[in-house]
């Protein structure tokens, strides 16, 4: 299965509900392999499983000076030299994690990130406009799902999260090609709830534009037979809770995301594949359990209650907040 952790938003904390869902769900599945895949410029990520801030920054800087880059954009490169069939190099592109970062358990892999996906990004729009061949579009939009089809065919256990950027850019398209399921962190507040709307729009064509529906990009999956993940998570992240609950003020402006949501059920029932019941869930705002675990590079299972020192600065980490943490992960793991 591969799950996609995306939404047109940005700071939603999609990078850390990736890395701490995979490392979760490797934990429970101790058979499975679990691949990160690093689909952001901005490679946080891939800093964070390499070692978190400061040695995981060195290690990335490591694969990106590699000859050929160890990374998504090294393997583009080899795509962009040969964009209609797959380069048979596919999985060496994937890493261990636990031989840069200790801390985490050895079933965990990742497919690190590179900034030159923005550069790439041109190159991938020009290729793929090509009208010979014919099929340029579905080949070039098929090159991460080739990557993941090949270390599953290597590896028939692998399970794969992948980082998406907010921009719907032509890697994050290749993401989502790549994709079986979307997982959508939310937070409270109004951009989130548009941000429903555009999923639907963006990724669905619904409510298109009669001038673009025939260039849209699910009308493009669809003529070139290319399925299209289905939603089946939104996690509502960061929600500042009282008895356990969401405050009233996140929940009125949860309640608005999930009002949208439910109007997409409602008209597109088929682009969802969990019940309305299972689609939400809360994740309480983390605090220092997610500095610790960003700086670190620590699961969540890995964190020990008590003091950490954060750029010489004391960080406490309270029971209570690392319980309720634990327990939505937990809940959320458990619905994949």
């Amino acid at each position: 299965m591969k799950y996609a952790v995306w939404n047109n938003k940005g700071g939603v904390g999609k990078s850390f509900v990736t890395f701490i869902t995979a490392c979760e769900y490797a934990r429970q599945h101790p058979d499975r392999r679990v691949v990160i895949v690093d689909m952001c410029p901005q490679a946080n990520v891939s800093e964070v499983v390499l070692g978190g801030n400061g040695k995981g920054a060195k290690n990335l800087e490591g694969l990106l000076s590699a000859q050929p880059r160890r990374t998504i954009g090294g393997y583009f490169d080899e795509r962009i030299s040969s964009p209609h069939k797959i380069t048979g190099n596919e999985t060496s592109y994937i890493l261990q994690a636990h031989k840069y970062n200790t801390n985490l358990d050895s079933n965990i892999y990742l497919i690190a990130g590179d900034p030159s996906l923005e550069i790439q990004a041109e190159a991938i729009n020009q290729i793929a406009g090509q009208t010979l061949p014919s099929d340029s579009w579905a080949n070039v939009h098929k090159w991460l799902k080739d990557l993941l089809d090949a270390i599953s065919k290597k590896y028939d256990n692998a399970t794969f999260f992948i980082d998406c950027n907010p921009s719907f850019a032509a890697y994050t398209e290749l993401a989502i090609i790549a994709a079986d399921r979307i997982i959508v962190p939310c937070t409270a507040d109004g951009s989130s709830a548009r941000a429903i709307s555009n999923i639907g729009q963006l990724i669905y064509g619904i409510n298109v534009p009669a001038a673009y529906a025939s260039v849209s990009f699910s009308k493009r999956a669809h003529n070139n037979h290319l399925a299209l993940p289905t939603i089946h998570s939104i996690p509502l992240n960061r929600s500042t809770q009282y008895e356990q609950k969401a405050s009233k003020a996140f929940s009125a402006m949860y309640d608005a995301i999930k009002q949208r949501a439910s109007d997409l059920m409602k008209t597109n029932s088929a682009i969802f594949s969990s019940a309305k019941n299972k689609l939400f869930l809360d994740l309480p705002d983390a605090h220092s359990v997610s500095v610790v675990t960003s700086h670190l590079g620590l699961p969540l299972h890995k964190i020990k209650l008590g003091k950490y020192t954060i750029h010489s600065k004391d960080t406490q980490v309270p029971k209570d907040s690392l319980t309720r943490y634990k327990a939505a992960f937990d809940q959320l793991v458990g619905q994949l």
